[in-house]
């Protein structure tokens, strides 16, 4: 029964993601914290990360506009049996190689309501690569999954936890949020 599907982005390790990118100046936060709609974002040195947990089954197109459109995502924390949710992560100005690259790495626990792990990945490839200026812009990184509400999965609160590093800077950012499954 197949729960969990991470969807590579692979096309965001190698493209700077211009066409996408949204300027944000974020202010650094004394750790992570919850925003409306599940939206939960941390930083760390000036790195920040975020993930969003969206049931737009177009994020991709809604993503991938010309960077003067922002786009609009739809946030969720509840999804039905036979529903989809997708979980964003996206991060903003990590440190930067002589060359402009990037190098950030992640891992995910996802954990079913009785707390037994449903993923556990470790030092997955979050974003490598050239970064778009400026490096405040928010990126999309490759680590998005989705979730289909299959039957026999336990309804109830599932918790989704990354850790990303941004391993040119030396810093870690541990984002956690959850959603509920309902009957």
């Amino acid at each position: 029964m197949r729960k969990w599907k991470v969807i590579g982005l692979l096309a965001a390790l190698a493209l700077p993601l211009a066409s996408g990118a949204i300027s944000r100046n974020p202010a650094p936060a004394a750790g992570a914290k919850t925003l409306p709609g599940g939206v939960v974002d941390g930083s760390a040195d000036g790195f920040v990360g975020m993930l969003m947990i969206t049931p737009d089954a177009d994020w991709e197109a809604k993503w991938k506009t010309p960077s003067a459109n922002i786009p609009r995502f739809t946030t969720t924390q509840e999804v039905g049996r036979g529903g989809k949710v997708y979980i964003l992560t996206f991060i903003s100005n990590p440190k930067l190689d002589a060359s402009g690259h990037a190098n950030v790495r992640c891992d995910l626990d996802v954990i079913r309501p009785d707390g037994s792990f449903s993923q556990h990945e470790k030092d997955l490839p979050c974003y490598q690569g050239k970064y778009p200026a400026p490096s405040t812009s928010l990126a999309l990184t490759a680590l998005v999954v989705e979730f289909t509400g299959d039957p026999g999965d336990p309804a109830g609160k599932w918790n989704v936890k990354v850790r990303l590093r941004d391993t040119t800077r030396h810093v870690e950012v541990p984002l956690e949020t959850w959603f509920e499954l309902k009957e």
